[in-house]
């Protein structure tokens, strides 16, 4: 119990945290730009789209990092010290702790997911149905360059074929949602180990930086996608039915968890003997 009202406590600081608010904001206001092409294309067409954009929002490779970056912004002050803190490790154990801080890191990423799920649905609401299928707005988008040919020059969201082919829609957000609140987990961790292990606040965030960049060169390249945990976030890397040489989705959840399970152990071994250093948020 100890250890979750210590989660319970990291999530309450936002309230007061200006650099995670503004992520917040910032990547809704990308979700707005980056669907106004869908928004555009349903206008034209005449036709309401279905609300099942989220598992597009990250097969382009580049908006994929846009919405991985606001994680390292959110995770960056790991082992997320202060001087509160220091009264919460004295009336509690570090282990208690310890897991605290592991049980805000799958938290924080759970809501920022969320938050890029509904904010896909609340920003389109108006031009919405409720369908168990595609529909013809995200279906025709899947198959044709259609905003160029109507003549408008949008980027927007990439309506990958293999998704719209191969998985249903609840199949398609249901797993969309895991992998990516699995990575930004994995994220989170790394970050915090490195952190602690060099004492610092940037040798974490550095190391994350560089997975989350690593996607820009190896998306599209199905052996070395093997190598990229940030690519897997994404059902166009993933293999389906043995088609493609891309890993398989049996694979992608057993790294993740295997990374995520070593990450934890660490976190609290080495939380036995961490040095506590307070540095107050600015």
């Amino acid at each position: 119990m100890k250890s979750i009202r210590i989660c319970i406590q990291d999530i309450r600081k936002w309230r007061d945290n200006t650099r995670i608010k503004m992520c917040f904001l910032l990547v809704v206001l990308f979700v707005i730009s980056y669907t106004a092409g869908l928004r555009v294309l349903s206008l034209k067409m005449n036709i309401d789209m279905t609300p099942w954009i989220f598992p597009f929002m990250f097969t382009w490779r580049y908006m994929k990092i846009v919405y991985m970056i606001p994680v390292i912004f959110i995770f960056c002050d790991a082992p997320f010290v202060d001087s509160n803190q220091m009264y919460v490790i004295m009336r509690s154990t570090r282990k208690s702790w310890c897991i605290g801080q592991i049980l805000y890191i799958f938290a924080a990423s759970f809501i920022y997911t969320i938050l890029l799920l509904i904010s896909s649905i609340i920003v389109n609401i108006r031009y919405m149905q409720l369908d168990t299928k595609w529909g013809e707005v995200l279906g025709t988008a899947s198959t044709t360059n259609i905003l160029q040919t109507i003549g408008e020059n949008y980027t927007t969201v990439n309506v990958s074929t293999i998704i719209v082919r191969y998985y249903t829609p609840l199949q398609a957000m249901i797993y969309t949602f895991l992998l990516m609140w699995l990575s930004m987990t994995m994220i989170g961790l790394l970050i915090y180990i490195f952190n602690v292990f060099t004492k610092t606040r940037f040798a974490g965030s550095l190391i994350a930086a560089f997975l989350i960049l690593l996607t820009a060169v190896v998306d599209g390249k199905p052996f070395l996608t093997w190598w990229s945990p940030i690519s897997w976030n994404s059902l166009n890397n993933i293999d389906v039915a043995g088609i493609t040489k891309y890993p398989t989705i049996i694979y992608v959840l057993l790294m993740y968890l295997m990374i995520i399970v070593i990450s934890i152990f660490l976190i609290l071994f080495i939380g036995k003997k961490q040095e506590i250093i307070v540095q107050e948020e600015r």
